[in-house]
């Protein structure tokens, strides 16, 4: 994020004793949750539209950015809502941080996987070009030499996609969760 973006962004947030503050005014305690899940609150999900504000802001920032998140509710359902909301990020953020370690794995898993067949096919692929050298002199020869080279690489854009770029993504949501997990949280009077 560039500089100018960042503090663009930066300017819609209050910022207080070192913490930029994620806002949200509930009218009551069961607008943040899913209406449709029968769990109790401290299982329950997090209403979509909640989550997707969240996440958002959060990723939106820097990860080492001291955010905090603060529930602006009306003073009957302040005293219940302190232990809920706490419980329910922490159950609801934990468990998709723990979806997403287990995602990464199994990206890698088969990054490792893609990696070895491809290296497999590469060494095919050179063996059979090398095998093949004699038709070289002919016209279409060095077309299928090339294309021999050509596709055992080829073969190696599935693990190298992996390694490079496909991880990174799966990587950053996991310390997004892990971050609105642990993130401090204020239950305030509306």
């Amino acid at each position: 994020m560039n500089k100018r973006y960042s503090d663009d962004f930066k300017s819609k947030f209050r910022y207080e004793n070192g913490y930029y503050l994620i806002e949200l005014r509930l009218s009551s305690l069961e607008q943040f949750f899913n209406t449709f899940d029968p769990s109790p609150f401290h299982d329950k999900d997090i209403d979509e539209d909640a989550e997707h504000y969240i996440v958002d802001t959060v990723r939106a920032f820097p990860i080492k950015t001291k955010l905090k998140l603060v529930f602006y509710l009306r003073e009957e359902h302040q005293k219940e809502a302190s232990k809920i909301l706490l419980k329910a990020i922490e159950n609801y953020f934990g468990y998709r941080a723990m979806m997403s370690s287990r995602e990464l794995r199994s990206l890698l898993h088969e990054g490792r996987i893609a990696l070895l067949m491809g290296c497999v096919f590469l060494v095919i692929c050179i063996g059979a070009r090398a095998a093949l050298s004699f038709v070289e002199k002919y016209p279409l020869g060095n077309i299928l030499l090339e294309g021999l080279s050509i596709i055992g690489w080829v073969a190696m854009w599935k693990p190298v996609h992996v390694f490079l770029y496909d991880w990174w993504a799966v990587y950053r949501m996991k310390k997004v969760y892990e971050k609105i997990r642990d993130m401090s949280i204020e239950i305030c009077i509306d």
